[in-house]
């Protein structure tokens, strides 16, 4: 087995997965002293530009997300050619495996699998990423129920147009939306739908389409309805199958708004009433046709345009209309004159009534009587009346106290206004929520102003009290609805059982969006601490601290260990360094449990 170092830092074990572009290694970072995954670049690939910008892409589009549901990348390099990425090392299982092993899953478990991708896609959702491939070979579940969403090669940022590929050959045709399909951009909506085909083959054993071949496969996702889970599983309640229904909708605007909003629908499925926005034939993409006139007469021929008949009638109506208002301006003007006149004010400078002056009917001819005549005449120096500017339109404030972001800038769109909005923390809203607004709900304001909305962000500061001595999928549940990452240590302990929570740090309050570290039993067990390339007497010493018994130290010269390691470099290795242990370095192991080391000897003994 060959032993390879990446820039004298990244030691590559044995192979853990295999993709098309890829291969993913276990290894070790020896300078940070902990294990990893190390995806590297295929050969052939290495010198395809356009295999390069994707594999770094991939890197820098991961790089970008901090969640505890997305494996975190650490680093990406280039050694004598070879392309990599370091990546979080996540021990446990794909869940294809699991649904291969293990399908129908029971309703909870599949729920509880479930909440923690949408909460991974979530988070990449609203950071302007789009996976386009989930599928259960891209989610890691480990032997606790933990999941990590991985391999966000393909993924795309929401505004991204100029990496859109046409076609589905980038993703899996079993998991691929209708739209991509179709050759549109994915969307959040996208990854929904992916979703949703994972969902139904969780609980089902089975995948909604099949064909002979990807096309064939990609078409069936565009046209055919999905078989009806519960004919695979007639255990599967009503509620539940018409959540999986909306999730595999044609029409992405029809499924759930979000991958959080399909997890909620689950966790709380017995109270679920499906409710889908019905498309308008326009958007569905067939013909739009105006719905037939009331008054049309059943079984005759459609009514005929507006005859002339019927327009001179309009015509009289309308004229009528503007006569009688002219009529009413007139008599309003003379009432006014006569009003000033008794009120001692008719020496004051009045403006033209203009609307009299520029009527040409004879029936509204002003009347030659003295004191109307000389109001009525325009004068050299009076002003011309300046013409009313158009009255603004005006709409209510809409009540969005308590209510999301989302749902309040639904509602501001809807009155035709903008949102100016700021962050506060607050010890009672929850986050996400609307605390407070100006102007206030009810009030008239002209259309297109700006209304100010303050979210809550949340408390300052978090509560931790009464973690330690819980399950930690309790915890980790409990952690991942609060604004916090959590991280997980894992520690031997003879006093907490395996896989409960030892202790956090911090122990007792966290800054919002902060880091909680949970430090989470292995029982009675000990780490083998990884000695390669150290001192052998230091590596003696080291092990039996850890609890191990150290049974046989062994040395071996260059034409020996080179016999394993064909690649072994015997000048540049340390004589004295332990090359090989008869446990695996990092592993966890009984205590007690006995070890056997070989170290580098470059002469062999007398």
């Amino acid at each position: 087995m060959q032993t390879r170092i990446l820039n004298a830092r990244y030691r590559l074990d044995e192979p853990i997965g295999e993709g098309g572009m890829a291969v993913v290694y276990r290894g070790y970072d020896l300078v940070l002293d902990r294990p990893v995954a190390i995806k590297v670049l295929r050969g052939q690939f290495a010198a395809d530009a356009s295999f390069l910008r994707r594999f770094e892409r991939e890197a820098q589009a991961a790089a970008r997300l901090s969640h505890p549901n997305i494996v975190s990348v650490y680093d990406v390099g280039r050694d004598d050619g070879t392309r990599y990425i370091v990546m979080e090392y996540v021990p446990g299982t794909t869940l294809k495996r699991l649904i291969l092993e293990r399908a129908p899953f029971p309703l909870d478990e599949a729920i509880h699998i479930l909440r923690q991708v949408a909460a991974a896609l979530d988070y990449a959702h609203q950071h302007g990423l789009v996976h386009r491939d989930i599928k259960p070979q891209n989610i890691l579940v480990d032997e606790r129920g933990f999941v990590k969403v991985t391999d966000f090669g393909i993924a795309k940022g929401l505004s991204d147009v100029s990496l859109t590929e046409a076609g589905f050959g980038m993703g899996t045709v079993h998991y691929v939306s209708p739209e991509q399909a179709r050759g549109e951009p994915a969307t959040p909506a996208s990854d929904i739908y992916s979703l949703g085909v994972v969902l139904y083959e969780m609980l089902t054993g089975r995948l909604p389409f099949e064909a002979d071949s990807p096309i064939g496969l990609a078409m069936k996702h565009v046209h055919e309805p999905p078989p009806s889970p519960r004919q695979f599983n007639p255990t599967l309640p009503p509620a539940v199958e018409a959540i999986i229904l909306r999730a595999l909708a044609k029409d992405p605007r029809q499924r759930f708004p979000t991958a959080g909003a399909l997890a909620q629908a689950l966790a709380q499925w017995q109270h679920y009433s499906p409710s889908i926005p019905k498309a308008s034939p326009r958007a569905s993409g067939g013909l739009y046709r105006p719905p037939a006139s009331r008054s049309r007469t059943r079984g005759g021929p459609p009514r005929a345009t507006t005859s002339a008949t019927d327009i001179g009638c309009a015509t009289w109506l309308v004229g009528s209309a503007i006569l009688a208002g002219i009529v009413a301006l007139v008599v309003l003007a003379f009432q006014l004159v006569d009003l000033r006149a008794l009120t001692g004010t008719s020496n004051q400078p009045e403006p033209s009534p203009t609307l009299v002056a520029v009527v040409p009917s004879p029936t509204l001819a002003p009347s030659p009587t003295p004191q109307v005549s000389p109001t009525v005449a325009p004068t050299p120096t009076a002003e011309p009346t300046p013409s009313p500017s158009p009255t603004p339109e005006m709409a209510r404030v809409p009540d969005l106290v308590n209510s999301t972001l989302r749902q309040a800038e639904a509602a501001a769109a809807a009155g035709d206004f903008q949102l100016s909005i700021e962050e506060v923390f607050d010890n009672v809203i929850p986050a996400g929520v609307i605390v407070r607004q100006d102007p206030l709900a009810g009030q008239l304001l002209e259309k297109g102003s700006t209304i100010r909305i303050w979210v809550s962000k949340g408390p300052e500061w978090i509560t931790l009290i009464g973690l330690a001595g819980r399950p930690y999928t309790e915890v980790l549940q409990q952690l991942q609805s609060l604004p916090v990452t959590v991280e997980k240590v894992e520690e031997g302990s003879r006093t907490v059982p395996e896989g409960y929570v030892i202790r956090t740090e911090p122990a007792e309050q966290v800054r919002n969006g902060g880091t909680v570290t949970v430090y989470v039993s292995v029982g009675d067990r000990v780490r083998v601490p990884d000695m390669y390339g150290k001192p052998y007497q230091q590596a003696i010493v080291t092990l039996q601290q850890a609890g191990l018994v150290v049974r046989d130290v062994i040395p071996q010269t260059c034409d020996e260990i080179r016999r394993a390691f064909p690649t072994f470099d015997c000048e540049q290795f340390p004589e004295g360094g332990v090359v090989s242990a008869t446990l695996q370095w990092n592993s966890w192991v009984p205590r007690g449990s006995p070890i056997d080391i070989a170290y580098y000897q470059k002469q062999p003994p007398p």
